[in-house]
């Protein structure tokens, strides 16, 4: 009899492992949420969502109902990639939308998923025109897919969570400090791309001419930047992605020195690391003036026009 209770035991505890297993949400099942997400968008059938019934949504800062999330006119996923932590449940991505009368919007959304259900809703969406001169939608739709956005790296070669969010916090600081005595240099390459609503401002650019990415911080190009409510939501260690959330203003008490610190923004960053170094940099950006409060707990940072 005890031998018969101890395997009755040992099968109940191999139902109950599988049983969790099937519980968890992996990377394929992570960006399944998001394709169902991108797919309901396009036919703007927001009941398609499996939403947790206390679900979180923002668009641009606002909270809303998914539906107010999305926009009739979009029509297509013309460019796409994500990035996920199954150990979380978290999936993020930067898309490009293309609408009805096409026209193009830039789009990063992350998700939180919990028991198949999303608990988390957070849009930062850009048409030409919500962050000034920052446009270049159709340069990613035209050009192929940087291989540093959708390959695994091997595990011997990848950067840990932590020393991901490391590098994403020193360029950072080095925005926070440039131009004065306590400026800290990025871990940035020398030719580290970054784009931002799709517009190439750094690297070897496609009419052959070159911009170093450290070189705006190295010559104070951003002084008086204040960088506020940041966040590190996503942060995909297989392919050496960390997506940080923060909010750009001035500092109190300065003025703008350039077109490059004179709006208010929200930011959603993407860093590519490969031995704690940054590789590519992608951000969707919309302008929201500082006196906005955010809608989602900062995890570190001054608050609004701190040093």
């Amino acid at each position: 009899m005890k031998t018969i209770m101890n395997a009755a035991a040992v099968a109940c505890l191999i139902m109950s492992v599988h049983a969790t297993a099937q519980i968890g949400c992996d990377r394929a099942c992570l960006e399944g949420h998001m394709t169902t997400y991108y797919n309901a968008l396009n036919a703007n059938t927001p009941n398609m969502v499996p939403l947790a019934a206390n679900a979180k949504i923002s668009d641009n800062n606002n909270l809303v109902s998914l539906r107010e999330a999305f926009w009739a006119d979009a029509e297509e996923v013309v460019y796409r990639w994500d990035i996920a932590n199954p150990r979380l449940g978290d999936v993020a991505g930067e898309a490009v939308i293309r609408n009805s009368d096409g026209s193009y919007t830039m789009i990063m959304v992350r998700l939180k998923v919990a028991d198949n259900a999303i608990t988390d809703v957070e849009v930062v969406r850009a048409n030409q025109g919500d962050a000034d001169r920052l446009w270049g939608a159709e340069r990613l739709v035209d050009h192929p897919l940087s291989v540093n956005l959708n390959k695994s790296i091997r595990i011997a070669d990848r950067d840990s969570y932590y020393r991901l969010i490391a590098a994403a916090e020193s360029y950072w600081r080095a925005f926070q400090t440039n131009g004065t005595e306590e400026y800290h240099r990025a871990d940035l390459l020398y030719d580290t791309l970054r784009f931002e609503n799709g517009l190439q401002t750094t690297g070897l650019m496609v009419d052959g001419s070159f911009r170093s990415a450290p070189d705006g911080f190295d010559t104070g190009r951003f002084i008086g930047r204040n960088l506020w409510d940041r966040r590190y939501p996503v942060v995909d260690e297989e392919r050496g992605i960390v997506l940080s959330m923060v909010r750009f203003g001035l500092k109190d008490g300065m003025e703008s020195q350039s077109v490059a610190t004179s709006n208010d923004r929200l930011v959603a960053e993407f860093f590519q690391v490969k031995n704690g170094m940054i590789q590519e940099v992608h951000a969707v950006l919309y302008n929201l003036p500082d006196a906005v409060p955010s809608v989602w707990d900062a995890e570190y940072g001054p608050g609004r026009g701190g040093w």
